[in-house]
């Protein structure tokens, strides 16, 4: 084994001796420059990630409530056309009554009624109501009009309180404004005792020297008025009464009103027709 100034003999050949070359360039900044690119391209991607996904959310919200602002306004175009529509039916249906389909006719009304109390405007809409029933009733007549009270009042609470109030009944023979609201009276003599009831007026006539009716020779006589102004007569029950109504006195129930009088005795009149009856001890009168 021998040796030179630059280098060393070895059993593998010659190797030259590096300690006195320049030491080679570090490659460390190349690393960190490419680390940071690549932070960086992250950061601005995930910045540009960022900001696509908010313009979307607030594109999105900004659908969202202009979609529920035009289905709100929907929904109320169609209430205000479902009141709107219901209310034209109700006024074409006392235009141009039928008078034959009263359960028919009580539907449209309480659709109507029905649609008024959603939009909270029944009392604003209540006369509309009121003034058809009345057409109504002044156009079809007593029987219908008790029909179309007693549909009506299976609607909302407000229509039937209106149905059961008599207010938009066409009557042919209103009871005087002093008649006293009574349920029972009978007269000064007491030979006629009466009864209010539902819809009637039941009288009963204990002396009479008139022919009695059929069947009822020596009985007591009582005769029944309806609000359709139907009567009868005959002598299957009897009433009586602890309530004197004094001679020049009307009293009135539920659409009947009666007037008492000496000479004349008492007269009960159906409000609806103008029909009734007339009975003192003397005669009896169907009018």
């Amino acid at each position: 084994m021998s040796s030179t100034p630059n280098g060393t003999w070895i059993d593998q050949g010659f190797r030259q001796d590096q300690s006195n070359q320049p030491p080679a360039a570090s490659r460390k900044p190349l690393y960190f420059l490419v680390f940071a690119s690549a932070v960086l391209a992250i950061t601005v991607m995930a910045i540009f990630f960022i900001k696509v996904m908010n313009v979307g959310q607030s594109a999105a919200g900004n659908e969202t409530r202009t979609s529920s602002k035009e289905t709100t306004k929907s929904e109320e175009t169609t209430k205000g056309g479902d009141l709107q529509e219901a209310r034209d039916a109700v006024k074409k249906l006392a235009e141009k009554p039928s008078c034959s389909k009263v359960e028919d006719d009580a539907s449209t009304i309480i659709t109507f009624a029905k649609a008024a109390i959603n939009e909270n405007s029944y009392n604003s809409e209540k006369k509309t109501i009121s003034d058809s029933m009345s057409k109504l009733s002044k156009e079809c007549g007593a029987e219908y009009t008790l029909s179309l009270a007693k549909a009506t009042a299976k609607g909302p609470s407000n229509l039937a309180d209106l149905a059961n109030s008599h207010s938009w009944w066409y009557l042919k023979s209103r009871a005087p404004e002093d008649a006293r609201d009574i349920t029972e009276f009978k007269t000064p003599t007491d030979n006629i005792r009466c009864k209010f009831g539902q819809d009637r007026v039941a009288c009963s006539i204990y002396a009479y020297d008139y022919p009695s009716p059929q069947g009822c020779e020596g009985k007591t006589a009582t005769y029944t008025l309806g609000l359709s102004g139907d009567i009868t007569a005959d002598c299957n029950s009897s009433y009586n009464s602890s309530v004197t109504a004094n001679y020049g006195t009307t009293v009135s129930h539920n659409g009947v009103w009666c007037s008492i009088e000496q000479t004349e005795g008492v007269t009960c009149t159906s409000e609806l027709t103008g029909k009734g009856f007339q009975i003192k001890r003397a005669a009896e009168r169907r009018f």
